[in-house]
This record gives structure tokens, sequence and C-alpha cells, in this order.
């Protein structure tokens, strides 16, 4: 005779097996490796990075990815270490001009060929898959929507049936109009890059942080994934892209988000590998050194003021370990997949280096930055 006590003990117990969450494993860290910096991954624990995503590719109003910034022929070490050290390497695409895109999505052919290149892209050797980075803020007309939400099921759908199959990530932006992605697009692609900085740019009005946790801006971590949570995205597949750079702009007065002086520059966590550039002429640690920052509770980010000779006011915003202690543990709490640095090499290694290790210790990292 069936123990039918027994049974149903047995059958609750699968039952609150079933319901109760699977913990996420492991963050994984994902980093983008620029055409601008050529060495910026030269020092890079490539071992222990998940996936590498070379940045950029650009699509034209034809659909053609025309500039290419030497893929793959100047490339060849890169290619080569990434086979080495068994790290995926993924290809992104970027389209960041409105016009563009109604141009190549209003076009049967060009949508066609922006397809067929793509496929081509993903078939290349040591190449793990593509990442759309089509950042559209604007209003886009529905039907334009309709054909882009359709190239991205093509494109899934070829990549899928490659052998080995490509991955398919996009990256998404966070605080516009244009609604790319439906909940049905988003089900075709392997991983979501949640949009994590500029929430404040260089042409603000007012000094605040690139990526805030919380706060009043439009652009915050929590509002990303609840954006991608809204949509169905599964936290298993959801990371969050993390600034490796900084902004400082010339301000008002003292007080902290003190209004802007005309447009700000870009700053880098450390001293890139070859000193400052044209673009890039202040390092974070620099400044930290000499006039010292202020952590912000709110957003998690952190900041510095200083005064120049000449009376002017001056105000940078960064994140750091502490910054990157803390949300990295807000990525843990909310089962998320992972973060995404941007761009490798602008921290001199320092910060992935630090959330690797913290990683592999379990979290356990003093956020000072001391081992």
């Amino acid at each position: 005779m069936i123990n039918l006590r027994r049974l149903d003990l047995v059958l609750l117990l699968a039952l609150l097996f079933y319901q109760t969450p699977v913990l996420a494993g492991p963050l994984k860290a994902w980093a983008y490796s620029v055409w601008w910096l050529p060495d910026g991954w030269r020092n890079a624990p490539l071992r222990s990075i998940d996936r590498l995503l070379f940045f950029e590719l650009k699509v034209n109003s034809n659909g053609e990815i025309a500039e290419r910034n030497g893929w793959p022929e100047k490339w060849v070490d890169l290619r080569l270490a990434v086979k080495q050290k068994n790290t995926p390497l993924d290809l992104t695409l970027t389209l960041f001009d409105p016009a563009t895109f109604i141009s190549v999505f209003s076009s049967t052919e060009a949508t066609q060929r922006l397809l067929e290149e793509s496929v081509t892209l993903a078939r290349q050797d040591g190449v793990a898959g593509l990442q759309l980075d089509f950042e559209i803020y604007t209003a886009i007309a529905p039907d334009i929507l309709i054909r882009y939400r359709s190239f991205v099921r093509d494109l899934s759908n070829r990549l899928r049936r490659q052998s080995p199959s490509r991955n398919l990530s996009i990256f998404f932006p966070i605080g516009g109009e244009s609604g790319l992605y439906d909940a049905a697009t988003l089900k075709l692609v392997n991983h979501v890059i949640l949009q994590g900085y500029d929430a404040h740019w260089k042409d603000s009005k007012t000094a605040g942080p690139l990526s805030p946790l919380n706060g009043p801006e439009v652009a915050t971590w929590k509002k990303a994934v609840a954006q991608g949570v809204a949509l169905g995205v599964p936290r298993a597949k959801m990371f969050l892209s993390f600034p490796l750079y900084g902004y400082e702009w010339e301000v008002k007065s003292q007080a902290p988000r003190s209004e802007t002086v005309g447009s700000g520059v870009t700053t880098s966590f450390a001293l890139l590998p070859d000193g400052p550039s044209p673009d890039i002429q202040f390092n974070i640690l620099g400044r930290v050194k000499k006039y010292g920052s202020n952590h912000d509770p709110v957003s998690g980010s952190s900041y510095y003021k200083f005064k120049k000779k000449n009376g002017e006011l001056v105000e940078g915003w960064f994140e750091d370990m502490r910054a990157l202690t803390e949300k990295s543990e807000y990525l843990e709490e909310e089962k998320l997949r992972g973060i995404a640095f941007f761009p490798l090499g602008y921290d001199g290694g320092q910060l992935v280096d630090f959330f690797l290790r913290r990683r592999d210790m379990g979290g356990r990292q003093d956020s000072s930055g001391s081992r």
C-alpha cells in the first residue's frame, strides 16, 4: 500500500524546490576593447574576463558595415590572445544617428544588406557573436520599429543556426523615447546590456554622477533594471554597463551637482597607457590624490571639487572601488547576470582587477582597494 502521508510530503518538498528561485552563480565580467586604445586589452586578465567585445563597427545609411576600424586585419594580436585564453570575442555593431537608423530600416534593401553583412562577420574565425549597440533616443515611427524588430528576429535565427551558434546581445538605451525593443524581441537575444552610464554627460547643465545606482536622474541602475523586468527580461540575462571613465566640468558654486559652465571633459580612471591624449588630459586618480574626494550615498558614486588658480571651480564625478562594491552588491541582490566594463584600459586594470578579485573571493574585498 502506498504511504499517502509520505507521498504528500515528497510532493510538497518537490513543489517548494521548484518554486524557490535558483540563486545566480558568480557575477560575469564583460569588457569592451575599443579601437582608439589599441593596447588597452594587453594587460587585462583575459582568462578571467567572461566575454570581450570589440568596439566598434559602424553601420552606415545604406546598411553597410563600412567603418570597421581595422577589423580584422589590424587586430591579429587581440584575436590570437583571446583564442589562447579561451575568451569569447563578440563584435559590436553601432548606430547612433536617428536619421541613419530610419534610412536603414525604411529600406528593404538596406536592411537585408545589414543582415547579410552581420551574418558574414559572425562567421569569421574566432568571432563568438555580435552585439547591437543601436542608441536611438528620439521617437521612431511604428513601421520603422516593426522593420527593426524583424531584423533582430532574422539575425537571431541566422546566428542560432550557425555551427557553433553565435551569441547575440543588445545594448539597451535608457531614458529615450524610441522604444526600440519590446518583450517579444528581447526574448530573441541571449543577453541584454542595460545602459548604466551617462546619466550626466559632457554637455549636462549640472554636474553629477555618470552611473547612479539611485537618485533623481532619468537613467539610474534601479530604473534600468525596472525597465528590463517590465519587458520580461530574465534577470539571468541582464548586465549593467559600468564606466571606467568620468567627466569633470567647470561649475558655478561649491555645492555638489552645481550648474556647469560650458561643456565638460572626459577623464580616465587611471593614466592611459601612452599618457594623456588630446581627448583625455586628466585622470581621476591623479585628481583625487591632489584634491581628495567625496562619496555620494544616494547615487553610490564619488566626486571631487577644487578651485583653479584663476578662481574657477571644477567638479568631477566618477566610479571607484567603493562605488563598484556597492553596485556589485546590488547586482548580487537582484540576481542579475553581471557587469560590462567600458572601455578596457581606462582604469589601468585596477577597477576590473578589483571586481574580479572581489568576485573570486565571494564578495569579501575591502572597497578601499586593498587586497
